[in-house]
């Protein structure tokens, strides 16, 4: 006697809730959906008591939509309740014939005339699926004077369905008193290739056939599988279904796996997705993978990410595997998603980004909101878009996206399309993201940042949250002319809002704000270079560019020489010294600068060109007391040996100072009379040329290469 799984509507419940989907949980043993504990209560992927599970069932032909494999319906033609039969309203119902529960459908002129019904098995034998022995329950009330038709087909990809005319069964066109009825159905569906994790689909279809007037009911009871094992099969699927990667990251792979070697090709075909194929990827349409019998069983196909210069939101590409060759067929993992994330960050700062300038939350559908553009230039709003929150919600509730050009020191108005006539004249756009009321957050986005916000996402705060001298509710809230950029920390935001009576409208389609702060732009190159030659040094000037936060000064020695660079990091940023002893007694010297508008990441202007030149003094013979040094190798790169004649014993100071005078590297050593040597480890010191002095007197330059 064979064992028997039986599947009642709580058992696949608890199947689904730990597997996902009913199973076919091993070979030889039959398993049987029986509906018992159904009670037309619809579909829903975690079902309630009484309903079916949306993972299992497909539903077509209702006039309340389609019902797919996870959806939830569970109301109208999807949950029509229990019955005896005897029924005229189309839909899905559970049928009660003295104690015995099926699933029943009631055609109408618009519910299921034609429709579909599809059971989804997994197998999870952990082998193969050859054939499968089918049968089935066709419940009936012959009621009425039309012939139904109620049709049996299957397949193991949801596509291409086979049907099976040996079950194909319509009901006589005459009615009959007979009541509820059953007719038994079988099969067995041989020359199947469903591999382990694969799915079989079950699927019935129903239609007019003969006759006029009403339908007959029509149902299904104690559906049973009976599984046997298949030989080994080699499946192609992807390694991962879902991949992340960001546009920087060059590219990105879509792995193939196949599960046993065999010789057989795939195409990896591009179907689609949010992101554009030569602007945000690389991607043919179809590439075209070859596997052998004694090769690997896994391959790549390389996408190639465009690492622009847009704020976007994430985008996706699409992927399936199609046109399999030799005894291969494709798993179930046949598609997969690739998305792509941004690395550009908006800009941020005084001035530098669009933020909210009002909020409308006035009476009945006075509501609208304001946006600023507080930059010297129009901004492309295509990059921009606009989410509520809603009642604490932690994804959008309404969204809306912004498109056309915002000029500077202009306002773009999103208003409800019912506001007051007022708040609409002054509209660029109306949207469903002004149905908000005080308690619920709104954001501005730049791409996928955040540059603003008001309220804060994923709270609810009761009817309103506290802003200055008044409330997010019933009020209109216009930003203070001194606040000059978005801000995402709603602690500091609600203290940045001036507050008006509600339907004050006064202020909408214009904002004050006060004026910005010189704004660094590193096109614009510092000017004005000048030298003034003092008693031990040369001071440099000239006029750095507006918002610089540091400058750089290079020289390069006449005829010709080294080229090192000076660092002004403490402002204003407008003046450097070079010591006569560090630049070099009678030589000559052209300089150039550049200013950064930002030191980390660096942001910095071109250099000048060397629009100034200046010459050192030579001293008097008896100021010059040279040392007697030699300084090897030279250029050096790790160890420099600096050698010189001793006068006396005690202790000799050995320095190494850049062009600006400063000591990089100092030694302290005891001498005897005679030849004295030191070596110096120059692994801290940058490349440029450096000049050497042992007790206060020169010895000589140095150059440090790498």
């Amino acid at each position: 006697m064979k064992t028997r799984v039986t599947l009642t509507a709580a058992l696949m419940a608890a199947a689904v809730a730990a597997q996902g989907q009913v199973s076919i949980p091993s070979t030889g043993t039959p398993v049987v959906v029986d509906f018992t504990g159904f009670d037309g209560s619809g579909f829903d992927p975690a079902p309630a008591a009484g309903q079916l599970d949306g993972d299992d069932w497909a539903i077509t032909g209702l006039s309340d939509g389609t019902q797919n494999f996870g959806d939830s319906n569970i109301s109208g033609d999807f949950a029509k309740g229990v019955t005896t039969g005897g029924v005229f309203s189309g839909g899905i119902y559970a049928l009660d014939n003295g104690g015995d529960i099926s699933m029943m459908i009631q055609p109408t002129g618009s519910d299921w005339t034609p429709g579909t019904v599809t059971l989804r098995l997994q197998n999870n034998t952990g082998g193969s699926i050859s054939e499968l022995d089918v049968a089935y329950d066709i419940v009936i009330n012959n009621n009425e004077d039309r012939g139904n038709d109620f049709n049996f087909s299957f397949s193991t990809d949801d596509v291409t369905y086979t049907p099976v005319a040996a079950l194909d069964y319509t009901s006589t066109e005459v009615g009959d008193s007979l009541g509820i009825m059953t007719v038994g159905r079988s099969t067995t569906l041989a020359g199947l290739t469903v591999i382990n994790g694969g799915f079989i689909y079950l699927r019935w279809e129903g239609d007019d056939n003969t006759g006029g007037g009403s339908r007959d009911e029509v149902g299904l009871d104690n559906i049973s599988v009976e599984a046997m094992a298949g030989g080994t099969v080699s499946a192609f699927n992807f390694a991962s279904a879902s991949i992340a990667a960001n546009e920087g990251d060059g590219s990105v792979d879509l792995t193939v796996d196949l599960s046993t070697a065999a010789d057989c090709d795939i195409d990896v075909v591009l179907t689609g997705g949010s992101a554009t194929n030569g602007a945000d990827y690389s991607l043919a349409a179809s590439t075209t993978l070859n596997f052998t019998a004694v090769g690997a069983t896994s391959q790549s196909v390389s996408v190639s990410l465009i690492d622009d210069m847009d704020l976007e939101m994430d985008e996706t590409i699409d992927v399936q595997l199609q046109n399999v060759t030799g005894t291969c067929i494709i798993g179930a993992a046949s598609v997969a998603e690739v998305t792509i994330s941004d690395n550009d960050n908006a800009a941020s700062g005084e001035c530098a980004n669009l933020y909210f300038s009002e909020y409308l939350e006035g009476s009945s559908n006075n509501k609208a909101l304001e946006i600023y553009n507080p930059t010297d230039a129009a901004v492309d709003l295509s990059g921009y878009s606009v989410a509520s929150f809603n009642n604490g919600a932690t994804s959008p509730t309404n969204t809306q996206a912004l498109s056309g050009m915002l000029a500077a020191g202009d306002v773009y108005v999103i208003a409800n399309s019912s506001a007051d006539s007022i708040i609409l004249s002054e509209a660029d756009i109306t949207s469903t993201v002004t149905f908000f009321n005080g308690d619920d957050a709104i954001i501005l986005f730049n791409g996928g940042d955040t540059i603003d916000a008001i309220g804060e996402v994923g709270v609810d705060p009761g009817s309103s949250w506290a802003v200055d001298t008044g409330f997010t509710n019933e009020h209109t809230l216009v930003r203070k002319a001194s606040i000059k950029e978005g801000q995402t920390n709603w602690a500091i935001g609600a203290t940045e809002w001036d507050v008006y009576a509600q339907d004050d409208f006064g202020f909408i389609g214009s904002h004050t704000q006060d004026a910005c702060a010189s704004v660094c732009n590193p096109a614009d190159l510092p000017t004005n270079l000048s030298h003034v030659n003092l008693a031990t040094r040369v001071e440099l000037s000239w006029d750095p560019n507006p918002g610089s936060v540091g400058c750089q000064a290079g020289f390069q020695r006449l005829p010709a020489g080294p080229s090192p660079k000076l660092n002004i990091l403490s402002p204003p940023y407008n003046s450097a010294n070079v010591p006569y002893s560090a630049a070099g007694a009678g030589t000559t010297w052209m300089w150039r600068v550049r200013c950064a508008c930002s030191i980390s990441p660096v942001v910095a202007t071109a250099f000048t060109g060397f629009d100034d030149t200046f010459m050192v003094p030579t001293p008097r013979q008896a100021d010059l007391v040279d040392m007697d040094a030699s300084i090897f190798p030279n250029p050096a790169s790790e160890l420099v040996t600096v050698a010189f004649d001793a006068d006396a014993s005690g202790e000799s100071l050995v320095e190494v100072l850049d062009i600006t005078g400063r000591s990089v590297l100092v030694r302290n050593l005891g001498v005897v009379e005679g030849i004295n040597r030191v070596q110096l480890n120059l692994a801290g010191v940058d490349p440029g040329v450096y000049f050497v002095r042992i007790d206060g007197r020169a010895a000589g330059n140095l150059t440090v290469a790498r």
